[in-house]
């Protein structure tokens, strides 16, 4: 049977941090339709007193495998960090998460990443396609290098560059493609690893409200159509609005979480 994690608090430290001095998180892996779980996240950053400061605060949720959910708030107010957490790119300072029947927050670093080629497809607001490379091998690079055969990775990248219209563009350079374009190509070298999950940040934020249109379609079409798992970072309400779920945070606390599908 696995132990109850127990963490310890300073109640000293901060007055935001809950006043009990022991907490005890739910035994256990969570069901196997959970694919994102947080228990108690905190973010701390700073040492104590003035310096101190809490990014996020408390945050437990669940998230379904197959749903397409938007981070939603102000500026600082919390998603982008807690979208770092859930890709393993950071590490909470108190709580646990599990990903894909995985608490990530307890592994090394050697691991963490791991987990992070293994399970995650990362979406960033700017593409960051290597420039000398055609769209096809930035697609497939990430399978190479994971231990992919050449042929398998260029046989997967290819159907994925098809799915979301792209293939024949997969002869050429970054240069050579619109904004909307390098976009997608970003989106097939994420999903092409066929990862657990997809996390997004701001992956509409650099293009125009045509381009910006056209990529949140390829998002809702993986969730809809290949029951992908979607984490979107996202100022434009009128996407939010249009995802499976909505979460909105202020001040490091979630403040809304609505189903709208």
């Amino acid at each position: 049977m696995i132990e109850p994690t127990t963490r310890t608090y300073d109640p000293e430290d901060d007055d935001l941090l809950p006043p009990d001095s022991h907490r005890v998180y739910a035994q256990g892996a969570p069901a196997e339709d959970s694919i994102v779980e947080t228990r108690g996240v905190y973010r701390v950053l700073g040492g104590s007193g003035t310096l101190r400061q809490v990014i996020l605060h408390d945050i437990t949720l669940k998230i379904p495998r197959g749903e397409f959910v938007a981070l939603t708030g102000a500026s600082g107010s919390g998603k982008s960090t807690l979208l770092y957490l859930l890709g393993a790119l950071d590490r909470p300072s108190e709580g646990e998460i599990w990903l894909d029947g995985v608490e990530i927050s307890s592994l090394d670093d050697d691991d963490r990443a791991g987990f992070r080629n293994e399970r995650l497809g990362f979406v960033f607001q700017f593409h960051f396609l290597l420039p000398e490379f055609s769209v096809l091998e930035n697609v497939t690079l990430p399978m190479i290098r994971r231990g992919v055969h050449r042929d398998e990775a260029d046989e997967r990248g290819y159907d994925v560059l098809e799915l979301l219209g792209l293939s024949e563009l997969w002869k050429r350079r970054p240069g050579q493609l619109s904004g909307g374009q390098q976009q997608r190509v970003s989106i097939a070298r994420a999903v092409a690893n066929d990862p657990a999950i997809i996390l997004a940040d701001e992956p509409t934020g650099n293009l125009d409200s045509k381009n910006g249109a056209l990529v949140f379609e390829v998002f809702g079409e993986l969730a809809r159509n290949q029951g992908r798992t979607i984490v979107m970072v996202t100022h434009d309400g009128n996407f939010a609005d249009r995802t499976d779920r909505q979460i909105k945070l202020r001040d490091g606390h979630v403040i809304e979480d609505v189903r709208q599908r």
